[in-house]
């Protein structure tokens, strides 16, 4: 009878295959599933038609333009959690585990120099991106404009963890960092009732 348990209890701890990287089929094989419909614009890339938008497949979907050892932050990150409609004008990642910034990238890679700990990144198939907590901090502390998309991809961020925008705000006063009152002024902005 424990064997028949074992079997069961495995049937419920199914995971799903990580999606295909499309950035690895020859020009030509892409193009030729293009035409047929079987890949599908997501994002700056492809999926495949069968495949839903998950966070998953989203970032499989930037395999074209990441490297080892790099994570996505900021807008792109926000586009990889489902907070944002677009991955931005530019696909936003950084370095990690103390890794030199890379000599060439693409133009269409922003290459941002971000000090980001371990507890900050969650794995997704084969690539890193920031956490919902962590993107969410980013586009608060970002230099650029904070625009109405920044706020509403910060407020479907708060959704993805527990104590949502009331954690973000005892984050960012428990820490020093540079850029720390604008940041807790346009978290006021999304606090305050309408």
């Amino acid at each position: 009878m424990p064997a028949l348990r074992t079997y069961r209890d495995s049937l419920w701890r199914v995971t799903a295959p990580p999606p295909p990287r499309i950035d690895l089929w020859p020009p030509a094989v892409r193009s030729a599933w293009r035409l047929t419909g079987a890949i599908v614009p997501c994002g700056p890339g492809f999926r495949g038609l069968g495949w839903p938008e998950t966070p998953t497949v989203r970032l499989a979907a930037l395999a074209e333009w990441l490297r080892p050892h790099q994570a996505v932050t900021h807008g792109t990150a926000a586009w990889v959690w489902g907070a944002s409609r677009t991955a931005g004008d530019a696909i936003e990642i950084t370095m990690v585990a103390g890794r030199r910034r890379p000599i060439t990238t693409a133009p269409e890679v922003r290459v941002r120099e971000l000090r980001v700990a371990p507890d900050d990144l969650e794995r997704l198939g084969d690539f890193d991106v920031t956490t919902p907590l962590r993107t969410a901090i980013d586009l608060l502390y970002r230099s650029e404009a904070f625009t109405p998309a920044d706020a509403i991809a910060c407020r479907l961020l708060a959704f993805r963890f527990p104590g949502g925008l009331h954690r973000i705000r005892a984050h960012i006063g428990s820490r020093r960092r540079p850029g720390r009152t604008m940041a807790l002024e346009r978290l006021e902005t999304l606090l305050s009732p309408r």
